[in-house]
């Protein structure tokens, strides 16, 4: 029987895959560094929410990450926690704590177990790419990258690291490299932003996003299933996997978001640098470990963004006044 441990398990991904295991009926807890239920609301039942296993602690304590193995009788880990862009840039030294020191500490719990463990899969990140001039065509999954990020560094060093736990102690992993993942309960980070506008949208508040130019983004049900599959189906190696997403321009969400939220017309805009990543990848390894996962039109995604976030107003589960930028 599988049994899944989830790090920052509260968080957006986190309550989307938690989404998914419920409906299959399979066993999983969520550890996360303090109780908070404000996304899980958003995306489950009321009714599962007080049944669901929590810990909580600081992945960054290593006698607290190890010992999470034993107390849950997991199979598979999927280690979503980390801190975002922003974090990293302001503080540095607690961004590396958080997502290097985190993500060794999971695999040394990984080893630790004496196979109990099956496989790690982690959130990497599209930010462990650089910019589009540093590549020449579709960026290969086991492309050499060269962020410009303390965010992307940190995830390549994560990627590195996983290699590494392979070849010295036969640990398979996977690390999922999402862009702008969207969809209900995306609340952290830079590339937050498109969801808050939908929010903000179908609130009818105004909302600025604070980036511009052409970008990938992944409708977060589709990343959760993307990680689930992952973890039960890589055996061996390290794994390094491209998501595949929906590349459009800032002009084209907003046309999306306008089409979705009509009478949102002209409320939502945006300014700012583009972000410091190209996308324009190849998606080869998602194929080999995953090629039955969904990958949602863009279009699409925003419009069942938008309907669930209507349903969330309806029901009082989120408050409107609280939507504007």
């Amino acid at each position: 029987m599988e049994k899944f441990l989830i790090t920052g398990g509260q968080g957006c991904i986190g309550a989307w895959i938690t989404r998914q295991l419920l409906a299959e009926g399979i066993d999983f807890t969520l550890v996360d560094l303090e109780p908070n239920e404000f996304i899980l609301q958003q995306v489950l039942d009321s009714d599962d929410i007080p049944s669901i296993e929590r810990i909580y602690g600081d992945i960054s304590a290593s006698e607290f990450t190890q010992g999470l193995v034993a107390q849950t009788d997991a199979t598979h880990i999927i280690h979503l926690a980390g801190l975002q862009i922003p974090t990293c840039r302001t503080n540095p030294v607690l961004g590396a704590q958080v997502n290097v020191v985190g993500t060794i500490n999971i695999f040394e719990a990984a080893r630790l177990s004496e196979g109990q463990i099956q496989s790690v899969t982690y959130a990497s990140s599209a930010a462990v790419v650089g910019p589009a001039e540093d590549y020449d065509g579709p960026i290969l999954d086991d492309a050499p990258h060269r962020p410009r990020t303390h965010y992307g560094y940190f995830k390549l060093a994560n990627e590195g690291n996983a290699r590494v736990y392979w070849q010295d102690f036969g640990i398979p992993s996977a690390g999922l490299r999402p862009y702008a993942v969207y969809g209900i309960g995306r609340e952290l980070g830079l590339s937050s932003a498109p969801s808050r506008a939908i929010r903000a949208a179908v609130a009818g508040r105004p909302f600025k996003i604070p980036f511009s130019g052409p970008c990938g983004y992944n409708l977060v049900r589709d990343t959760a299933a993307q990680l689930i599959a992952c973890a039960r189906n890589v055996k061996e190696g390290a794994w390094g996997v491209n998501l595949p997403g929906t590349i459009a321009d800032m002009a084209e969400v907003l046309k999306h978001i306008e089409a979705a939220v009509p009478e949102a017309a002209g409320s939502i805009t945006f300014e700012g640098d583009t972000l410091p990543f190209a996308c324009e990848i190849d998606t080869t390894n998602l194929g080999r470990l995953a090629p039955e996962t969904p990958d949602t039109p863009l279009a699409d995604g925003i419009k069942e963004t938008a309907d669930l976030y209507r349903d969330l107003y309806a029901r009082g589960v989120l408050d409107p006044a609280k939507a504007a930028d």
